[in-house]
């Protein structure tokens, strides 16, 4: 299956943090930047995993199993990120209704807007397989074969530029990550036995 990879990434004012660098050993400051980056990337994802669902029309229980827990940052690595699955989301889940005559309706993409966020497609059937029921549409006139109708996937959520989930990743894992850096070099500071000092702010 493809998946699309939310990754966040330390993006530092080295000016700003120069002299907690002075005073704090090496590893207690790359272990505050790594506890400040898993913290964000664990807090965005929450919000980013809410806005997948809506988007998508289903509760987020249904997409647990397409969007990983977040990989944290290690030693060699001050980069943390979860994957997005390109899992398929039965159109019936997000409530898309089909009648004789009338075809589907129904929505997905619903916060990111476009097309499908108000689908009506005619000739859209239901079928009945190994114990569970989709939406098809028929690719030629003949009979067979037919495709399956399906909603967003948390891949699709996550991978397109400007989408609401990816904007609401952005969003929170760069506000979380501004405000936790801090906290978290307090914290080493006072493990450390420093006092803890504001920089000063040269901008």
């Amino acid at each position: 299956m493809g998946a699309r990879m939310a990754e966040l990434k330390v993006v530092i004012d080295g000016s700003k943090l120069e002299k907690w660098a002075t005073e704090l050993s090496a590893r207690g400051m790359r272990n505050a930047i790594r506890r400040a980056v898993d913290k964000s990337a664990t807090a965005a994802r929450k919000i980013a995993l809410d806005i997948i669902a809506k988007d998508i029309g289903v509760p987020k229980a249904r997409i647990k199993h397409g969007v990983t827990k977040v990989k944290r940052t290690t030693q060699t690595s001050l980069s943390a990120s979860f994957t997005a699955n390109k899992m398929r989301i039965n159109m019936l889940a997000t409530g898309a209704n089909v009648s004789r005559p009338g075809g589907m309706t129904g929505s997905t993409y619903r916060l990111t807007g476009g097309g499908s966020s108000s689908l009506n497609i005619r000739d859209a059937f239901l079928v009945s397989a190994n114990g569970g029921t989709f939406i098809a549409i028929r690719r030629s006139k003949s009979r067979l074969p037919i495709k399956g109708v399906f909603a967003e996937t948390p891949s699709t959520a996550m991978g397109q530029d400007g989408a609401a989930a990816r904007k609401a990743w952005d969003k929170a894992a760069n506000s979380e990550l501004a405000t936790r850096l801090p906290q978290e070099i307090q914290r080493q500071l006072l493990a450390e036995g420093l006092p803890y000092a504001v920089p000063a702010d040269t901008d």
